[in-house]
């Protein structure tokens, strides 16, 4: 009986070729380990800044971390689909020797490579490749809506702090009024109605305080949650921003959609992959290959009557194998094609109907846009100014005893109501920006910040 060795020595040159196919297309990487959690900023309870938030947001959130590493998940798919399928080594042991004229069958090696069909395995790879930068702007994607996430909750605290400011502002005001129409009252300077009056709105006002401020802890535990920090994690007051006159025309809007938007280009990709994946099925008429080497090991040959051997016994076999699939199920292979003929026009569709979506958006977007731009002008240039004049008006005549006391409190709380119904106007605006950037999916820069809107303080 022959020995290992002789085998493996007639197995090296097969071994070496099929290991250099399977070199050209594997690739070994290092496996990546999640990072650590970051520790929560200590700088985020004195001042909150949007860009300092978003990058915050972008290096610790667990739903961008997932997202990353989904990406790079489908990324080593590509080695795998472009590679051969593992060779495979057979033995067979003869029970009962076969018997030859060189001498007896005692084992069989054999190993053996499918190849399929040229240009298959790019297919499959230009598939992965596809799946690969979906899954890209999948995670861009998944980065654009935690940032216009965080820019709605970031406006909402702005304005509920600015909010806050401006009814304890008029709280103090009216408790001051309210001392006044009392002393008044004693005097005969004014009725007791408006002295209810006056307490009673110093007690809605109260009111409004608690529930802006639970507000506020609603809205710093979104931010934190997004953030990835402790619930009831310290957050500072946001920086002021002041109404900033919106550029973009309707129509450029429409082109960064279709530029920018990552849903259509996830469409589009899709198409292609379809299209790919219908090239593919089409190859499925195409035979695939087998190729192998096989090793029989023969022993001796038993002396003939006049003790004579042959002259190659015991001389062990050595042969090459060759085998072609049948791709023989015409319909298996038809439906085959057919179905990723549809699933290629269901892309088409489902990206004209993203287009439908995106445009339908952002007109509704840009109107609401314009309404709070409209808002914003009426109060800052109009509304504002003139009860800020009646307020005045209204304390002179007060003093002078031209008017009642009712009328300033009247006129004071519209004053209220103005400057609120102008931050809430302003918050409204930028959001409306941000879901604009999530439509067309890019950021939209606005021009220089107008004067006028900033918090004014109280008289």
């Amino acid at each position: 009986m022959m020995r290992l060795g002789k085998f493996l020595q007639c197995l090296i040159p097969a071994l070496t070729l099929l290991i250099a196919l399977s070199g050209a297309t594997a690739g070994a990487r290092e496996a990546g380990q999640p990072e650590a959690k970051a520790p929560a900023v200590d700088e985020l309870a004195a001042e909150l800044d949007l860009g300092q938030l978003i990058a915050l947001a972008f290096k610790d959130n667990p739903r961008l971390r997932a997202a990353k590493l989904s990406w790079e998940a489908v990324i080593e798919k590509y080695p795998q689909v472009t590679a051969y399928e593992d060779p495979i080594l057979r033995y067979s042991y003869f029970i009962e020797e076969l018997e030859t004229r060189v001498g007896p069958q005692e084992q069989k090696f054999s190993i053996s490579q499918a190849v399929p069909f040229p240009g298959k395995l790019s297919l499959k790879g230009d598939i992965v490749a596809r799946e690969a930068q979906i899954a890209r702007l999948e995670f861009e994607r998944q980065t654009r809506d935690l940032i216009v996430e965080l820019k709605d909750a970031y406006y909402e605290l702005l304005y509920i702090t600015q909010a806050i400011e401006i009814t304890r502002q008029n709280k103090d005001l009216v408790a001051h009024l309210a001392k006044i129409g009392t002393t008044d009252y004693a005097v005969d300077g004014t009725t007791l109605n408006d002295v209810f009056k006056a307490q009673s709105q110093l007690a809605q006002l109260s009111y409004d305080l608690i529930l802006l401020t639970e507000f506020k802890e609603a809205e710093t535990t979104r931010i934190n949650s997004i953030l990835n920090r402790p619930p009831e994690a310290a957050l500072g007051k946001p920086k002021p921003t002041g109404y900033v006159p919106f550029k973009h025309t309707l129509k450029e809007l429409y082109q960064s959609a279709l530029d920018n938007q990552q849903e259509l280009g996830i469409s589009e990709l899709q198409i292609e992959k379809s299209q790919k994946a219908l090239s593919l099925a089409k190859m499925e008429y195409l035979p695939n290959f087998n190729l192998g080497f096989n090793y029989t090991d023969v022993g001796k040959a038993e002396p003939g009557p006049l003790g004579t051997l042959p002259d190659d016994s015991g001389q062990d076999a050595y042969g090459v194998d060759f085998g072609i699939t049948i791709p023989l199920w015409f319909g298996k292979n038809s439906s085959r094609v057919a179905e990723a003929r549809r699933k290629h026009e269901a892309a088409i569709y489902l990206k004209e109907d993203q287009e439908n979506k995106t445009f339908s958006g952002i007109k509704t977007l840009y109107f609401k846009l314009q309404n709070s731009e409209r808002l914003i002008r009426l109060y800052q240039d109009s509304l504002i100014p003139q009860a800020e004049q009646s307020l005045e008006t209204a304390e002179t005549w007060y003093k002078e005893k031209k008017g009642s006391f009712s009328g300033l409190l009247e006129t004071q709380s519209v004053w209220l109501n103005f400057n609120l119904a102008l931050q809430r106007a302003v918050t409204d605006y930028y959001q409306r920006i941000a879901q604009l950037e999530q439509l067309v999916g890019a950021s939209l820069e606005v021009g220089t910040p107008s004067p006028g809107t900033a918090h004014k303080e109280g008289k």
